[in-house]
């Protein structure tokens, strides 16, 4: 999965929590939803976030949505609709993370390829470490075409200082690719994509990332040290990805799992900061797929 854009902690304090005052549409990137690795695929059906431009740290504030809002999903010809196939849609605050909201996610019915949300109540601008939406999760039973970028019009109606049309680009691929995650689950829905620890301090919940590798079966997944700092993915005792970091000194220990969550695709690690204030970077990143970023900062 990229990697979020970064606010500094300037432009964190400067940064209230109402809905960010703007005059158009928000920019808008597609990236693959964190639990599947067939999403963007040709031939598979459509199934991926609509990333907004806000950090997914927790602290910062996403977007409030008021009452009889909608945004409008049109895509292109070259999708091909297959009625039958599910229909959904999750407002995200942080990885796996959804934002408390009403809403109904139908097809148009004089439009195959629009797919409208309606806000049937109004989503609050949300408080520090509650952030309102920053992603919308999108399935849909549109079947993604050959490989290639593709433009999905987004359009916010009614949506106040939201309300206007961009483009979100998807990049389809010729085939699944393997996909990595966080996977914040396991840990009450606590956010691990951003976490605040002080010097020489362990981060305060554990860091788990999900590996999907497509067309296999849920593989028993594994970490290896290796004498560089980094972290050797190993799927049944293969190298398939590796953890990194970068910034801030930061130490990472591996915390192995039994038989049960290994054959899950989940990896953990603990992080521990250094003495450095700042922010830690830590990327995994699987071989020809995706990558996943956890920040930890350093105060």
């Amino acid at each position: 999965m990229k990697s979020r854009r970064l606010l500094g902690a300037a432009a964190a304090l400067a940064l209230s929590l109402s809905a960010p005052a703007r005059a158009a549409a928000p920019a808008i990137s597609v990236a693959y939803q964190p639990m599947v690795s067939t999403g963007l695929a040709a031939g598979r059906p459509f199934e991926a976030w609509f990333d907004l431009d806000q950090s997914f740290d927790p602290m910062m504030p996403g977007y409030a949505m008021p009452a009889g809002a909608a945004i409008r999903f049109t895509f292109p010809a070259v999708f091909t609709p297959r009625p039958g196939l599910p229909l959904g849609a999750v407002m995200i605050r942080w990885t796996q993370g959804a934002v408390p909201a009403k809403y109904t996610v139908s097809l148009d019915p004089g439009d195959s390829h629009a797919i409208d949300i309606r806000f049937e109540s109004a989503v609050a601008p949300g408080k520090p470490g509650s952030p309102a939406i920053k992603a919308i999760h999108l399935r849909t039973p549109e079947i993604n075409p050959a490989a290639g970028q593709y433009p999905i019009s987004v359009e916010f109606i009614n949506a106040g200082a939201l309300t206007g049309k961009t483009v979100a680009m998807a990049t389809v691929t010729s085939q699944p690719v393997p996909n990595i995650a966080i996977y914040n689950q396991l840990h009450a829905g606590e956010s691990e994509d951003w976490q605040r620890v002080n010097p020489g301090a362990q981060a305060p919940v554990p860091i788990d990332f999900l590996v999907t590798l497509p067309g296999r079966e849920r593989t028993s997944l594994s970490l290896r040290p290796n004498v560089d700092g980094t972290l050797a993915i190993l799927g049944d005792g293969m190298p398939v990805g590796s953890i990194k970091t970068s910034g801030t000194p930061v130490r990472l220990t591996p915390q192995p799992f039994g038989p049960g969550y290994a054959r899950l695709g989940i990896i953990e690690v603990r992080a521990t900061a250094g003495s450095t204030p700042g922010t830690a970077r830590i990327e995994a990143a699987l071989d020809g797929g995706t990558r996943s970023v956890v920040n930890l900062v350093v105060q």
